[in-house]
């Protein structure tokens, strides 16, 4: 008889101690398992576990709200994510701005809840991201042809989550990957900003779909060269299109 899969793995990162068993207890009854670790000072030797330790399925981290404590802690994530592409991010934390809300994106995040907010909005945050994840990995398993896509001196390696102009490795945050493998699977098609976030954030995305111009303008500053038009082309009162130059 082949074994029950282990429920989904969570990482909860917290220094409120009562917030923090809330939390777990809220996702532990709908069926994940969570390992609460206490603060973030010292989330570097978590994130840099050894080679033993069960990777989470997804991290969920509140973030100080000192502005010293978290501006290094965001810093971290960052070096983090370069190392980490895969493993989905979920931060908590005061942002009430859009330009606060972007620069938590910006580390590598895949989604983030605005504080206050509820134990059920925290799990259907948790659900949603999870649902997108093992999707994504179901079209790994199905896609055997057409790993790498290809355009011009852009190369996307669906396998190996690797993209390269011009022979040169370029390091992107797993969003910003599956917004750019969405339009290279579409060439010069035109796709609304809903249409991108439901098929890169997924239909039961709750975010507001600004978040597709933020994305945007960093594959924008990532990918493009100089001198050279645009990978991605704004569409007016409609979204955006991918220009692949002829093969």
């Amino acid at each position: 008889m082949a074994a029950t899969p282990q429920p989904a793995l969570i990482r909860l990162v917290a220094d409120d101690p009562i917030w923090r068993e809330q939390c777990h207890l809220a996702l532990v009854q709908e069926g994940f398992r969570v390992e609460q670790q206490p603060a973030p000072q010292q989330l570097k030797d978590l994130l840099i576990a050894s080679p033993a330790a069960e990777r989470p399925a997804l991290w969920v981290i509140n973030l100080p709200s000192e502005r010293h404590d978290l501006v290094a802690t965001l810093a971290l994530l960052q070096r983090w994510r370069r190392r980490d592409l895969l493993t989905p991010l979920l931060l908590l934390a005061d942002a009430a701005e859009e330009t606060e809300r972007a620069e938590l994106l910006e580390t590598g995040a895949d989604d983030v809840i605005v504080r206050p907010f509820g134990l059920r909005e925290l799990v259907a945050r948790c659900r949603a991201m999870l649902r997108r994840v093992r999707r994504m990995e179901q079209n790994a398993r199905s896609a055997q042809a057409g790993s790498v896509l290809e355009f011009g001196s852009l190369q996307l390696f669906r396998e190996q989550c690797r993209v390269c102009v011009n022979g040169r490795e370029v390091a992107l945050t797993p969003r910003e990957f599956r917004l750019l493998e969405c339009f290279m699977l579409q060439p010069g098609r035109a796709l609304s900003r809903d249409q991108l976030i439901e098929q890169v954030w997924g239909a039961d995305y709750c975010g507001n779909n600004k978040s597709v111009d933020v994305h945007v303008l960093w594959l924008r500053r990532k990918l493009d060269l100089p001198g050279q038009p645009s990978w991605f082309v704004t569409v007016r009162g409609i979204g955006y299109r991918f220009a692949a130059p002829p093969r």
